[in-house]
């Protein structure tokens, strides 16, 4: 859960008065960050050890090891072979550097020079080398005691240098010496017979890719016969014939298409212009026009003949104007339609669009009316009209049947047109089938060609070479080798004394480091104040110095850790006055006046520091009351050396008065104490009771502020009972083992019974801020069970009963 914390407006090793002010909310973080450089620095100790006791180690591994002895030799190597002809330059040969390694270490030289070895002997027939002399040396162990490699960085050296380790030093020249001339025996037995293999392998190589080329150039020619092909691009490469067939054949599918679609849609509008149930004069007299141009009979006379001349013509100015009229009528609607689908309806193209095709529309009706009214006039003023209506009416029965034959004729064309474009789509299939198939057949033309000419340039440039090689491999006698260094006098290389003693101690060290990481983490302490406040969510009120003893007066009746009475001076009260001074500010900004102190666990000092605290509240003049809740293990009487009884108990019973369990303490004025009065066999009742929390509400009128002595809230529930009955709860801390775990667990149990937890005070610092360790985390067992047999540990029992016979003899002796 979310927590608010404070602001610190002093530094964390200021002892001074630090008051906190809610600033930020952050999210609980149950383990503080882990600092691994502060770990090593705090187990540097360990590091240290690890790495002597590694250093000492390899110091005996040092004494106790066989010394290994080498020596070294060093030889050239160059090439005088044979040149190579590439590409019509002769070409020298260089050294194969990594071959020669790998001769030098084969068995062929490694066993002759073996042989040669164990050759030498003494008088009484042992070898005198001291390393054939061991029973089990093989020929594996002499190539495990060599080391080829070149005199440089990298393989571009002319030399090599042999290197030979061993424990007999006396053995190591003799063994490079004749490791040496095997080697150069070999070189030179290879090297007669360079020149011959190179002219051998040369001439099979010819034979080979002559076969080759012919059987190519057979094939190449067969293939060319069937695609009879004669036709050739600009780089050299067969063309196929049949691509241009196809583009042809493609073109006329497109014109068969065409037609198709023109009869096809001339149909669709006679198909309209006849319909009887759309019947439309326009559209028939369209089709009539169309008709007498598809059959060459325009400017023929026609039923309107009948007309006057002057009226005809006027007619058939009126019929040529609707026909345009019509055709524009027409282009509008399909831009309006295409208009609206790509703009929408409410576009300002579309409605531009649909004002043009309106006033199209309303022109041709217009010229349709005109038409009408003309043709009326013309009859009503000709008195042959009414006569000749007869002939009007063949006349457009004639128009009607023309368009009928117009109709059958374009539907003869579409199907003419479209068996054309099937039988089109069919030959472009087989045909693209055919020059898909010649394309591939001429790729493989193309290729084989492109590999006989390889084949021939090949053949050249091996005949040119074979005549530089034998002109002149009587002049060279391949690799050559020479002595640059003989073997050097052995020296030890292994062990060396610096190289253990560094191995070991960096092997030490690493783990040291590794083991004080792992002790510093599995320590489970916090580190500084901050690792507390960053983990707990809660301001830390002061850090409480380890508190040393102080010196007791005669007169003096309480505990010689009362540092702020005894040395009002030292550093540990001024932490107190640190404290006193955040409490006091806090009770003043919220009006808060009973607090309770508590801890994780038994051993934090909590009754101490309470103890201190008080003292230091009542020097400041403010009526101060300290109650012992701790009805478990009360320590307020020892403190305070006051009697045990009357207490609490007494008065939570209704044995004594509250004006009797409260005495003032003999050495500080302002200070009220009030001990427990006993040790009760149901101590988390008493205090849960409702007893308790109205004896709290008489101390909160009394007095200016009342601080509760609680026991630890992680053994027992005491504290959680009393959480809601204080004002503020202060958590007391010792930097130990563990003690993160502890902490979280209380925070926890404060958290479920609404505890305000207002700071943390910290016991036991010591001037190291980064690290304190104290004792282990729990000291013997506190609270166990429901066994209070086992509870009570022996020390403490012996010790309450004491001062219950103490008090029992002075109320006898006053009385």
């Amino acid at each position: 859960m979310d927590k608010v914390i404070a602001r610190r407006d002093f530094e964390d090793n200021s002892p001074g008065y630090r008051p906190m002010t809610p600033v930020a909310t952050v999210e609980e973080n149950p383990v503080p960050s882990f600092d691994i450089y502060g770990a090593l620095w705090r187990r540097k100790s360990v590091i240290i050890l690890l790495a002597v006791l590694g250093a000492g180690l390899a110091g005996l591994l040092f004494w106790f090891s066989t010394p290994t002895y080498a020596s070294v030799l060093r030889l050239m190597i160059w090439m005088q072979a044979p040149p190579s002809v590439i590409n019509g330059e002769v070409v020298q040969q260089q050294v194969a550097l990594e071959k020669q390694k790998t001769l030098l270490s084969s068995e062929t030289v490694l066993s002759a020079a073996m042989k040669s070895l164990q050759e030498m002997k003494d008088e009484k027939g042992e070898s005198l080398l001291a390393t054939f002399n061991e029973l089990d040396f093989s020929l594996g162990d002499l190539g495990e005691m060599l080391t080829v490699s070149p005199v440089g960085k990298d393989m571009s050296s002319d030399s090599l240098e042999i290197r030979c380790e061993g424990k007999h030093k006396e053995d190591l020249p003799l063994i490079l010496t004749e490791v040496y001339k095997s080697y150069e025996k070999v070189i030179q037995g290879n090297s007669s017979e360079s020149g011959r293999d190179t002219i051998e392998l040369l001439r099979n190589l010819q034979d080979s890719l002559k076969t080759e080329n012919d059987k190519s150039l057979r094939d190449y020619q067969a293939m060319l016969a069937d695609l009879t092909l004669v036709t050739e691009n600009q780089l050299g490469k067969w063309v196929n014939p049949h691509v241009a067939e196809l583009n042809r054949m493609t073109l006329e599918r497109d014109e068969f298409l065409k037609s198709f679609r023109e009869a096809d849609q001339s149909l669709e509008q006679i198909q309209a212009a006849v319909d009887p149930e759309t019947t439309n004069e326009d559209l028939l007299r369209l089709a009539v026009i169309e008709a007498k141009k598809y059959f060459n009979l325009v400017g023929r006379e026609d039923g309107y003949s009948l007309l006057a001349f002057e009226d005809r013509q006027r007619v058939s100015r009126y019929e040529q104007r609707i026909e345009a009229g019509y055709a524009e009528v027409l282009a509008l609607e399909a831009e309006r339609e295409e208009s609206a689908k790509r703009f929408g309806e409410k576009h300002p193209q579309v409605e531009f669009v649909e004002s043009k095709y309106q006033a199209a529309l309303a022109a041709m009706n217009r010229l349709n009316k005109e038409l009408d009214g003309l043709r009326s006039l013309s009859s009503e003023g000709d008195p042959k009209a009414k006569l000749n209506e007869s002939a009007i009416q063949e006349a457009k029965n004639r128009d009607e049947q023309m368009v009928r034959m117009y109709a059958a004729a374009l539907m003869n064309q579409r199907e003419r047109a479209k068996y054309n474009l099937d039988k089109a789509n069919d030959d472009i299939v087989s045909k693209e089938k055919l020059t898909n198939k010649t394309s591939q057949q001429i790729a493989q033309l193309n290729l084989l060609r492109e590999e006989i000419d390889d084949r021939r340039a090949s053949l050249s440039q091996i005949l040119e070479q074979m005549a530089a090689i034998e002109v002149t491999s009587g002049n060279y006698a391949s690799t050559k080798v020479r002595l640059i260094d003989h073997a050097t006098s052995p020296r030890q290389v292994f062990p060396v004394l610096w190289k253990f003693l560094l191995v070991g101690s960096l092997i030490g060290g690493f783990l040291g480091c590794g083991l004080a990481i792992l002790i510093d983490h599995s320590d489970l302490s916090y580190r500084t104040p901050i690792d507390i406040q960053e983990s707990l969510n809660v301001p830390v009120i002061c850090k409480v110095p380890k508190i040393r003893k102080g010196k007791l007066d005669k007169d003096f009746t309480g505990s010689p850790m009362l540092i702020t009475c005894l040395n009002s001076n030292s550093s540990a009260a001024e932490t107190f006055r640190a404290a006193r001074t955040s409490l006091l500010f806090a009770a003043g900004q919220t009006g808060h006046k009973v607090f309770m102190f508590t801890s994780p666990s038994p051993g934090d000092g909590k009754s101490t520091i309470v103890a201190n605290l008080a003292i230091s509240l009542a020097q400041t003049n403010k009526k101060i009351c300290l109650i012992d809740a701790d009805y478990r293990r009360p320590r307020v009487q020892q403190n305070f050396g006051i009697q045990f009884e009357p207490g609490g108990m007494q008065y939570l019973l209704g044995e004594a008065t509250l004006a009797e369990v409260l005495r003032p303490c003999d050495f500080q004025s302002n200070l009220t104490v009030m001990t427990t009065g006993g040790r009760p066999h149901n101590p988390g009742e008493l205090i849960a009771s409702s007893a308790f929390a109205d004896m709290v509400g008489e101390l909160r009128n009394q007095f200016d502020i009342v601080l509760i002595d609680c026991p630890p809230i992680i053994p027992v529930a005491d504290a959680a009972s009393l959480a809601s009955v204080v004002d503020g709860i202060i958590m007391i801390l010792r930097i130990r083992r563990g003690v993160i775990l502890s902490a979280h667990k209380a925070k926890e149990r404060l958290d479920m019974v609404n505890g305000n937890l207002m700071g943390v005070i910290v016991n036991g610092m010591d001037e190291n801020l980064y690290y304190n360790e104290y004792g282990t985390y729990y000291r013997g067992a506190y609270y166990s069970g429901t066994n209070y047999s086992k509870y009570y540990d022996r020390q403490y029992s012996d010790y309450s009963d004491k001062v219950r016979s103490e008090d029992r003899k002075r109320v006898t002796s006053r009385s």
